[in-house]
């Protein structure tokens, strides 16, 4: 059951990467390692530092 869950964790984080948007879990896991004495952002925190940093860099190409 373990497998399962494993695979569908990989299989989202898969999916948002390739949509390019931002992994919550993969920013706590990456966050633990580097930085162990920081408190990590909130899940809202982190997302709107991920939208902010996409959008205002002025680089997001559109189709439309």
């Amino acid at each position: 059951m373990k497998q399962v869950f494993g695979w569908i964790s990989e299989a989202r984080s898969t999916v948002k990467t390739i949509f390019g948007m931002p992994d919550y879990e993969k920013y706590l896991e990456r966050h633990k390692s580097t930085h162990p004495d920081v408190p990590p952002m909130t899940e809202q925190e982190y997302y709107m530092y991920a939208l902010k940093t996409r959008f205002d860099n002025g680089t997001v190409t559109r189709c439309c």
